[in-house]
């Protein structure tokens, strides 16, 4: 008998949760855009939603290219992918379609918060005073939201191709190279947009009754499409599930990992079906909550989780998250930053209900 022993040494990870928080970030800022460029051409848009998904927006989608470039390791190398033509390379087309994407979707969010701008330039204080000088001027930007958004809009489905793609394009990880992922990872995004869109309408004043309807009605449907595409990819998705389930089998901290967003999964849809025996307000915070931990912890699972995998080799390795910034600190500082943004944003446009609607005082909420 002869016996062959494989060597595997572990290797360092190379996408570090710097990934995650792009993936998670850009996936909030295109599907906020989404909703809030949908709201213009419905017949009776929602004023509130618009300004909610255009402070979402502008926040999450100005953290986002700091979190990816932060994962570059060397930050400065970036310029290569201007100075070197890669047509083979789906990260040198998303060099040139990101930049555009910022930009498109800030004049989006401009455009739909000028009007709030207005409204808080008109009191006394100094943040009134910065308000009016962010409206440059008095003239009417109605006219070039339709069609802003819809070039947004389109914008935004490239950069939600370009993340999927250049995840999938790695054909030595089976998990990753699939055309669920691109799917997954979109349908994910405006779940978590949605879910944060909620958590804005309870924190910030003016708690208006038709945006929670509304996003609550959209989020059912993504989180019910959401866990059929999981279970279509568990059944269809080829290598890519094989290879999840060889990592479930092999690996304990994938197999918490996969246990823990299924039971994340399965108390969101708990939470729809036990709606009307519990306390509103408790279901509320819970679903937005339990929607954002899904999405986030589904782009932990693939990047984070899925390089445990040898690209070449056997066996699983071993991965101890860092407490610096490579670790904890980058994730708590990702998200302090954006959380710093929304509050600016909050103070600045002060988003309100229509004077129509008379916000029930269990949500009435006071400006961050």
């Amino acid at each position: 008998m002869v016996i062959n022993e494989l060597l595997a040494p572990a290797q360092p990870i190379t996408w570090l949760p710097w990934a995650v928080q792009y993936f998670f970030l850009i996936g909030l800022a295109y599907g906020a855009l989404w909703l809030g460029a949908f709201e213009l051409w419905r017949k009776a848009p929602d004023p509130r939603l618009q300004t909610l998904a255009a402070v979402l927006m502008v926040a999450a989608g100005l953290v986002a290219p700091i979190a990816l470039t932060a994962d570059l390791h060397q930050p400065a190398r970036a310029w290569h992918f201007y100075a070197q033509t890669r047509f083979g390379s789906v990260m040198w087309y998303g060099a040139y379609l990101l930049p555009l994407f910022s930009l498109l979707s800030m004049l989006l969010g401009w455009l739909l918060l000028r009007p709030a701008l207005a409204r808080r330039g008109a009191e006394g204080d100094k943040i009134a005073r910065l308000a009016r000088l962010l409206c440059l001027g008095s003239w009417s930007g109605h006219v070039w939201q339709r069609p802003l958004s819809l070039l947004a809009a389109v914008s935004g489905l490239s950069i939600a191709l370009y993340t999927g793609l250049e995840t999938m394009a790695v054909a030595a990880r089976p998990l990753w190279h699939t055309p669920w992922l691109p799917w997954l990872l979109t349908l994910s995004a405006v779940l978590g947009a949605q879910s944060a869109l909620l958590l804005l309408n309870l924190l910030l004043a003016g708690w208006h009754a038709q945006t929670e309807s509304t996003l609550l009605r959209q989020s059912g449907w993504t989180l019910g499409l959401l866990a059929l595409s999981l279970l279509g990819w568990a059944l269809f998705g080829g290598a890519s599930a094989a290879e999840a389930a060889a990592l479930h089998r092999l690996d304990p901290s994938w197999r918490l990992a996969a246990h823990w967003l299924l039971l994340t999964l399965g108390l969101a849809g708990l939470l729809r079906l036990l709606w009307p025996r519990i306390s509103a307000r408790l279901a509320l915070w819970g679903l937005a909550l339990l929607g954002l931990h899904l999405v986030w912890g589904l782009r932990w699972l693939v990047l984070i989780q899925g390089q445990l995998a040898p690209k070449y080799g056997a066996g699983v390795y071993l991965y101890e998250i860092a407490w610096g910034p490579a670790g904890v600190l980058g994730i708590l500082g990702t998200f302090g930053l954006l959380l710093a943004l929304l509050v600016a944003l909050s103070e600045l446009v002060r988003p309100s209900a229509s004077p129509a609607i008379k916000a029930p005082t269990p949500f009435a909420r006071e400006a961050l």
